[in-house]
C-alpha cells in the first residue's frame, strides 16, 4: 500500500486558482476606480476649472438688494397720481449668529414684535450658510422702529437687519386708471407705468458682503454699498379737475343709456395736443388691479353660469375680462365714427373749392350711388338745403354729393392729411391703427359712405386729433400725455411740447366750418343738446352702426369751445347704448355740454350771455334771517323775486330756499317764516317731464317751488327729461327743483 506524502500540492493548496482570480478582479476594480478618480480630478481642475472656481467665489459673496424708489407721477399742477409707500423688510443673518442662546433671543424677539410664527423664524435661523433670510416684508415704520430698538438693546447688529422697500400707491384709486396703468412684479404694466418704465424705475443698489471659503470673514472689503439710483418723475398733461369731471359725466352717460360695451371720453387742448383728460368706463382700482368693478362682476357671473366655476373656459373668460378692463379703449379699439366725420368731408370740399357755403343740395331721404340706394337718417328727406344746413342737419345725401365733387384721389389725400390712416404717435402703449381702404382699392360706393363716417374704423384718439386740426385753425398736432420729466431734486430733465405734423386746411376753411358748427348748436341743429349758456360751442354728433347684425350703435359727440378760440375739444362715445333714443345727439351731446359747463369756467373762460340768456340767468338767494319783515320784503322785491309769508311775526325767523341757493328769477319765490311755532309748509311736487322750460317753470311756481334750469332751455322742441325731486314727493315749499332739458326729436 503506497504511503501518502505529507508535502502539500502547492503553497496555495487546492484553492489557489480561485484566490488568484479574486485578487485579479479586486486589483482591476481598484485600478478602474483610480483611473476614474484621476479623470474626474482632471475634469474638475483642468477642463472645468473656470466654472467651478467661479462657483466657489460665488459662494463667498452675499448680496442684499437695495430697492430704488420709483418716480412719482403727477398731473399738470403737481397733484400726485402715483407715488410710493416706504416700508421695511426685516431679515436675519444666520451666518453671524454665534450661539444657541443668541438664536433663541433673535427668534423670540422677532416672533413677538412682527407676529411671525416662532418655528418659522427658528428654521430660518438654522440656515447658517446664509447672511440674508427674510422674516417679514412690508413692515410699517412704527414696527420697524421697535425692531431697531430691540437690535440696539440686545447688541444684535448684523444679525437682525432692515432694508427699505417701496410699495406703489395710487392716491385716487380709479382716477385716470387707463392712462396711468399699474405696476406688476417686473415693473410697469399698462399705461404710463409701462411706457415710461425705464424712466420711472431707476436702478437698484445692493450690499455686497464677502467671506472666506471656510465661511469666515475676509480681512478686507467685508461689505460694499452700491447706492440705488431712484427713478425720475413724470409731470403729465392730465388735469385732475378736468379728469374728474370727464369721468363723472362719462359714467352718467354710460349708466343712463344702458351701455353694453364700455364708453370713452377724451379732453384735449387742440392747439398743443396736450391730453387734459382721458377716461374709459368702467375704470378700475389701480391699487387692486385684479378686482372687478360691478360692470365686470356681472360679466363674470354670467360666465360662471355658462361654463361652470372650475372650468378652463371660465378661467379663460376671466382672463379675457381682465385684459379688456386694463386696455385703454381710446387708443386700442377702433370704431366707425359716423357723422362726426362730416366735419372732414365739408372741410375738404371748401378747401378744394368744390363747394361754397351758399351751394344747395336736394335731399329726398336717400341718394343712389352705383346702383345702391343709401338712406339719410331723416328718411322723409331734408328737402333743399344749403351747404351749411347740410352740415348742421347732418344730411347724408349732401355729404355724398360733396364726395362726388371731391373725388377718390383728393378724398384719400385729405384722409391721410387728417391722420386718419396712421397711428397718432401718442406716448401710451398699445396704440392701434385704423382700418380703411386705400386709394387703389376704394370704390365709388366706398367714397359715398366714407363721406359720412361709415365702413372705415378709427380710434378715438385719431378722431379727436383730426377734429382738433379744424378747431385750432387747420394744423394737425401730435397728442401727448407727458409734459416733463424731473429728477429726484425736482430739476427738469426733459420737456415735451407741441409737435406740429402739417397744415391740413387753411385757417379760413377751419374758421368757416367752426362757425357753421357753432350756429348749429346755437339754433336747432343736430348738435343742439351740446348747447351751454354763455358759450359758443362748435359740435357735431354721430351715430354709427356696429356690425351688420342687430340694432347695435355707437353714439358719439365731438365739441370744442369757444368755437372762435378753442381752449378744449372733447370727444365722448358710448358703445352700444340700449335705453331710450340711441343717437349721439341724445346719448352723448347732453353730457358733453355738462362737461363744458364745468370745465370752461375752470379754465378761466368767461361766459358771454345773449339777451335771452341773461333773462334766464339764475340768481343767488340772499340771507333774510333776522331782518325785519318790511326790510326783507323790500330786498326781495328789489331782486325781482316773489315772496310768501308764513306766520304772524314781525321779523324773519327762517327762510326757504336757504341763502346761497341758485334759482331762476322767473317766477322765483322766497318763503319767509316769521313765527317759531309755525312748522314748515309742505306741498306735493308735480311732474314736469315732457314740458317746455316755460311750462315747467309755471307749473312748479304755482305749486310753491322754485326751478333750476339745466341743459337746452331754448327752442320749442326742448323738453324736460329729468327732475331732481320725483313727482308725487312731499317737499318743503320754496325748495329748488333742478330740471334737465333736452331736444329729443333729433338724430344724426
Amino acid at each position: 500500500m503506497p504511503m501518502k506524502s505529507s508535502k502539500p500540492d502547492s503553497i496555495l493548496g487546492k484553492q489557489g486558482p480561485q484566490i488568484r482570480t479574486r485578487s485579479f478582479v479586486l486589483f482591476s476594480a481598484i485600478s478602474l476606480i483610480a483611473v476614474i478618480l484621476i479623470g474626474r480630478l482632471f475634469y474638475l481642475q483642468i477642463v472645468n476649472y473656470k466654472k467651478y472656481r467661479a462657483a466657489v467665489i460665488e459662494q463667498m459673496i452675499y448680496e442684499t438688494p437695495i430697492s430704488a424708489s420709483r418716480g412719482v407721477i403727477t398731473d399738470r399742477n403737481g397733484v400726485v397720481l402715483a407715488t410710493n409707500y416706504t416700508t421695511e423688510r426685516i431679515f436675519i443673518s444666520p451666518y453671524d449668529i454665534e450661539s444657541e442662546d443668541e438664536r433663541v433671543l433673535i427668534c423670540k424677539g422677532l416672533s413677538e414684535i412682527l407676529g411671525v410664527d416662532y418655528d418659522y423664524v427658528y428654521e430660518q435661523s438654522t440656515k447658517t450658510k446664509y447672511k440674508d433670510r427674510t422674516i417679514k416684508k412690508n413692515v410699517d415704520e412704527a414696527t420697524a422702529d421697535i425692531v431697531r430698538q430691540y437690535i440696539a438693546d440686545n447688541e444684535l447688529e448684523r444679525k437682525i437687519c432692515l432694508a427699505e422697500m417701496t410699495t406703489r400707491v395710487y392716491p385716487f384709486s380709479t382716477l385716470a386708471s387707463h392712462v396711468i396703468g399699474f405696476c406688476g412684479t417686473d415693473g410697469g404694466s399698462y399705461g404710463l407705468e409701462y411706457y415710461y418704465n425705464s424712466v420711472l424705475s431707476g436702478v437698484s443698489g445692493k450690499i455686497v458682503a464677502a467671506q472666506s471659503g471656510n465661511m469666515g470673514s475676509m480681512p478686507y472689503n467685508y461689505e460694499t454699498y452700491i447706492d440705488a439710483s431712484n427713478g425720475a418723475s413724470l409731470v403729465t398733461t392730465i388735469d385732475y379737475k378736468i379728469q374728474s369731471i370727464l369721468e363723472n359725466y362719462l359714467e352718467q352717460a354710460a349708466v343712463e343709456s344702458g351701455c353694453k360695451s364700455r364708453a370713452q371720453a377724451i379732453a384735449m387742448d387742440p392747439s398743443t395736443g396736450e391730453i387734459l383728460g382721458m377716461a374709459v368706463y368702467p375704470s378700475y382700482d389701480l391699487n387692486n388691479p385684479t378686482t372687478f368693478p360691478e360692470y365686470y362682476q356681472k360679466k363674470a357671473e354670467s360666465a360662471k353660469t355658462e361654463y361652470g366655476e372650475g372650468t378652463v373656459e371660465y378661467q379663460k373668460a376671466l382672463s379675457a375680462f381682465l385684459l379688456e378692463m386694463w386696455n385703454n379703449k381710446t387708443i386700442t379699439e377702433t370704431y366707425e365714427p359716423g357723422s362726426t366725420s362730416k366735419i372732414f368731408t365739408t372741410s375738404m370740399a371748401l378747401e378744394e373749392n368744390k363747394a361754397k357755403t351758399s351751394d344747395t343740395f336736394y335731399c329726398g331721404g336717400s341718394y343712389t350711388v352705383a346702383g345702391w340706394k343709401i338712406k339719410c337718417h331723416k328718411t322723409t328727406g331734408h328737402g333743399l338745403v344749403t351747404f351749411s344746413q347740410g352740415l348742421m342737419q347732418s344730411c347724408n345725401p349732401c355729404m355724398m354729393m360733396l364726395a362726388e365733387r371731391i373725388g377718390i384721389p383728393t378724398f384719400c389725400k385729405y384722409f391721410s392729411a387728417f391722420g386718419l390712416d396712421c397711428k397718432t404717435g401718442i406716448d401710451l402703449p398699445g396704440e392701434t391703427g385704423s382700418v380703411y381702404r386705400s386709394e387703389d382699392n376704394m370704390s365709388i360706393l366706398d367714397l359715398a359712405v366714407y363721406s359720412f363716417g361709415q365702413r372705415y374704423n378709427v380710434t378715438a384718439i385719431q378722431q379727436i386729433s383730426a377734429v382738433a386740426a379744424v378747431a385750432n385753425g387747420g394744423t394737425l398736432v401730435t397728442p401727448h400725455v407727458v409734459k416733463a420729466i424731473k429728477d429726484n431734486d425736482g430739476n427738469i430733465k426733459a420737456t415735451f411740447g407741441t409737435t406740429e405734423k402739417r397744415q391740413v386746411i387753411s385757417k379760413e376753411t377751419a374758421s368757416t366750418i367752426s362757425a357753421i358748427l357753432a350756429e348749429g348748436v346755437a339754433t336747432n341743429g343736430g348738435a343742439k343738446n351740446a348747447y351751454v349758456a354763455g358759450y359758443s360751442v362748435a359740435a357735431k354728433t354721430g351715430t354709427s352702426e356696429k356690425g351688420t347684425v342687430g340694432n347695435k350703435r355707437i353714439a358719439s359727440t365731438v365739441a370744442y369751445a369757444p368755437s372762435y378760440d378753442p381752449k378744449i375739444v372733447i370727444l365722448l362715445a358710448v358703445d352700444e347704448p340700449t335705453i331710450g333714443s340711441i343717437y349721439g345727439s341724445t346719448v352723448a351731446a347732453p353730457y358733453v355740454a355738462k362737461m363744458l359747463a364745468e370745465i370752461l369756467p375752470y379754465l378761466g373762460v368767461e361766459p358771454v350771455y345773449t339777451a335771452e340768456e341773461m333773462a334766464k340767468l339764475e340768481v343767488s338767494v340772499k340771507n333774510y334771517r333776522g331782518l325785519s319783515l318790511d326790510t326783507a320784503i323790500k330786498n326781495i322785491s328789489d331782486a325781482g323775486l316773489k315772496y310768501e309769508i308764513i306766520g304772524t311775526g314781525k321779523s324773519v325767523i327762517t327762510q326757504v330756499p336757504v341763502s346761497g341757493s341758485k334759482m331762476s328769477p322767473e317766477n322765483g319765490k322766497i318763503i319767509l317764516y316769521t313765527s317759531d311755532e309755525v312748522g314748515s309748509a309742505y306741498a306735493t311736487v308735480p311732474s314736469v317731464v315732457g314740458k317746455s322750460a316755460a311750462e315747467a317753470n309755471k307749473i312748479l311756481a304755482d305749486a310753491g317751488f322754485n326751478i333750476h334750469l339745466t341743459g337746452v332751455t331754448s327752442g320749442s322742441s326742448a323738453v324736460a327729461v329729468e327732475q331732481s325731486i320725483a313727482a308725487g314727493t312731499s317737499a318743503e315749499k320754496g325748495s329748488i327743483i333742478t330740471v334737465d332739458f333736452r331736444i329729443t326729436d333729433v338724430s344724426d
